[in-house]
């Protein structure tokens, strides 16, 4: 007769089978996390994924930041080897690493607090693109409080260099298109600048807006080309595809109007369109600005350029920059009583930092000044005035009858 196995019997089969079990289920261990991170070869052999991957990075910043980025990673990468360490790959950095980098850059390199910020910043991008942790948060996602304390002591270390930067008003554009108009250079190139110029002021453009870097580097899917200058009847639509204030890229059209001036911007951008064309075939997607040679416009050739004609103009041209249009354009709306709003909108400014470009000259101050204190000194009579009136009226009608009158004519 068949009978039931007894309790330890039933108890060591099941132990037998939960080991079996047990050896079947993967380990949860450091180990088996660090391998599930790992990027499997299927994925790292995948062409089109690995471009894609590469464009969403290259994305991620601008091109200006990521160039100031890389400057500063290779500055630390030297740093590092000149030290006796191996950066071979991205090794751990403790907060004393970086506070000696900072000390580094402060005493042998003489750089500034905010390119030294920058740098700190490049290497962070850096390791959080290799897929490491960011060195400039501690294990518990905290800030640096050591580092914090001795890039402000480098901070109040350095003087503040207040560089001076002038603006280019309306009166000192008419003085370089005067001069360009004249003959600078060939004449193709006189049209280009005073176009660029013209447009540079009543665009309120930045510099990067309507050159580049290096002709090496442009792109016609961020750099102004042919295709974004867009006539119409009385007026001529720029079409900024990027810009400081628009990261994202949506686009940003700029509106030129007919102003029927000798300086408008319409009318040179016509002239300059249709002489580009006869200089050479052109298409839709080649650069707006070229030089003589046919390569796109260069921010320091513009600024070299534009220099050499302040000094011309008897301007001191070392207070003068590719900035000094937008600042210009922003003094003269400003000087013209132009309202805040209107100012904010034709400079595509999301805050008051618009203010910041606004100079404001000793004349401007003096005016504002003697304004104060005349209609201070109105306000003031005007009180004296108002209170013998309320005297003399309060007192008795037969007596001073028309008394204040003759009071008031006689002041």
């Amino acid at each position: 007769m068949w009978q039931t196995p007894g309790i330890g019997v039933q108890f060591q089969s099941f132990y037998y089978r939960l080991q079996d079990l047990d050896r079947k289920i993967p380990q949860t261990s450091s180990q088996c996390s660090t391998t599930s991170n790992e990027v499997p070869k299927q994925l790292r052999c995948n062409v089109v994924l690995n471009q894609a991957v590469n464009e969403l990075w290259n994305s991620a910043i601008a091109n200006t930041t990521r160039t100031v980025y890389d400057t500063g990673f290779r500055k630390f990468e030297t740093f590092m080897l000149l030290n006796g360490f191996q950066f071979s790959s991205l090794p751990p950095i403790s907060e004393d690493i970086l506070i000696y980098f900072i000390a580094h850059c402060f005493k042998v390199l003489s750089l500034q607090y905010s390119t030294i910020k920058l740098y700190l910043c490049g290497i962070r991008y850096k390791y959080v693109q290799g897929n490491q942790n960011d060195p400039l948060q501690s294990a518990h996602n905290t800030p640096l409080i050591r580092l914090d304390y001795v890039l402000n002591s480098v901070k109040r270390l350095q003087k503040t260099k207040n560089h001076i930067r002038l603006p280019i008003t309306f009166e000192i554009l008419e003085k370089i298109v005067n001069c360009l108009r004249k003959g600078f250079c060939s004449k193709f190139t006189d049209l280009m600048l005073r176009t660029a110029c013209i447009v540079a002021f009543y665009g309120f453009l930045r510099c990067g807006e309507f050159t580049v870097s290096k002709a090496s580097q442009f792109d016609p899917h961020i750099n102004l080309c042919i295709e974004d200058v867009v006539f119409h009847t009385d007026l001529v639509v720029l079409k900024l595809k990027q810009s400081k204030t628009d990261p994202f890229r949506k686009g940003i059209n700029i509106q030129l109007h007919k102003l029927g001036q000798l300086i408008c911007p319409y009318t040179i951008l016509l002239e300059y369109i249709q002489i580009r064309k006869e200089l050479s075939p052109t298409n839709q997607t080649d650069p707006l600005f070229i030089t003589i040679d046919k390569k796109p416009l260069e921010r320091q050739y513009f600024i070299t350029c534009i220099k050499k004609v302040l000094d011309i103009c008897g301007f001191n041209s070392s207070h003068y920059n590719g900035h000094s249009f937008r600042i210009g354009a922003a003094t003269s709306a400003g000087k013209a009583k132009i309202e805040d709003h209107l100012i904010k909108t034709l400079g595509r400014w999301t805050s008051d930092s618009y203010t910041r470009y606004i100079r404001v000259t000793p004349a401007s101050i003096k005016t504002a000044q003697s304004r104060t204190y005349e209609e201070a000194r109105l306000i003031s009579l005007y009180g004296v005035y108002v209170c013998v009136f309320i005297a003399i009226s309060s007192s008795d009608p037969k007596t001073h009858k028309g008394s204040h009158q003759k009071l008031l004519l006689k002041e």
